[in-house]
């Protein structure tokens, strides 16, 4: 996908009032969780950002409208280039202790193995948590913006997403988290391929749609999460414009990296049954955690433990 349709995608996600109001309701029940005094605050921040990224594309789709927005609520609103600004303060610590910590808990009831490859890597933050916590962990991403605490592992920068540079079987598990949406259509089977040879299991993380009627975890997701309850009565285009926007606001805006690669490939649950089985990994377990506490960022999660076919 090019840049111009990746804006498009956006643009037109932001045409849709209810789209928008979900994904600023979900910001903002996100956002309370972590930014305690300043709440009231970040909330009224949010309500700026969505007000103004919905008015520019009013009219019609408009993608370098959207660009202008973007830029001036980085500079002047989220003041991306200044670290010492109270949002990125917060959210620099979510991003290094919070959230590692949280994936970590989670990740030990999953992960089939100690040698792990952590494909797209990106800060390091939970690689160096893995690593302290007696994982023998490899990384690996395009962009190499890993903080000082992860940068004695193990890395190598990939020249494309199918540029996976390390042995055949030289590790147990690939951990793939909200990855694989970002890989353009026409790498991925060559991405999942490529982990195959190194690792005999990969534990997959991903933002899905269209709830399956079955599942581990769903049930009680839908029953504590007002957030997938809501999700759940969207139609299926809605649902995946709801993924788009959370997906562009969480790393264009919050993050501030708008030059992110956004392709936007989010699939359903059997969808990526599928395009995994056809690349050599069957999935052995699903567990449903939907728009699940202790994110900042949240949207409907889905875990997928798979194994190595053949």
């Amino acid at each position: 996908m090019t840049q111009d349709h990746a804006l498009r995608t956006v643009a037109d996600a932001l045409r849709s009032p209810t789209v928008v109001e979900f994904v600023r309701a979900s910001v903002k029940t996100g956002y309370r969780e972590f930014f305690g005094t300043s709440s009231d605050e970040v909330c009224r921040m949010v309500d700026q950002a969505f007000n103004q990224l919905s008015r520019s594309q009013r009219d019609g789709v408009d993608p370098n409208r959207l660009v202008e927005v973007t830029t001036a609520l980085l500079r002047d609103t989220f003041r991306k280039s200044d670290p010492s600004f109270w949002f990125n303060q917060i959210y620099h610590q979510y991003k290094t202790e919070a959230k590692p910590e949280a994936d970590f808990q989670r990740l030990g009831t999953l992960l089939p193995g100690k040698r792990v490859l952590d494909y797209g890597c990106g800060s390091g933050y939970l690689a160096a948590r893995l690593a302290r916590g007696g994982y023998q962990v490899f990384t690996t991403d395009v962009l190499d913006y890993r903080y000082q605490e992860a940068q004695h592992l193990p890395f190598v920068q990939m020249a494309s997403a199918t540029d996976i540079a390390y042995p055949d079987d030289s590790v147990d598990v690939a951990l793939v988290l909200a990855v694989l949406h970002h890989i353009n259509r026409d790498d991925l089977p060559g991405v999942i391929q490529r982990l195959r040879k190194i690792a005999r299991y990969a534990l997959i993380k991903e933002d899905t749609y269209g709830l399956p009627d079955h599942g581990e975890g769903l049930v009680e997701s839908l029953r504590t999460q007002p957030l997938l309850r809501t999700f759940a009565t969207m139609t299926l285009d809605t649902q995946r414009q709801v993924l788009v926007l959370i997906d562009f606001f969480a790393n264009a805006i919050a993050q501030g990296i708008p030059e992110m690669n956004m392709p936007f490939e989010f699939k359903t649950v059997s969808e990526w049954g599928q395009v995994l089985l056809q690349n050599g990994f069957q999935v052995k377990r699903s567990l449903f955690a939907g728009f699940e506490p202790g994110l900042m960022h949240k949207s409907c999660h889905v875990w997928l433990v798979c194994e190595r076919t053949g």
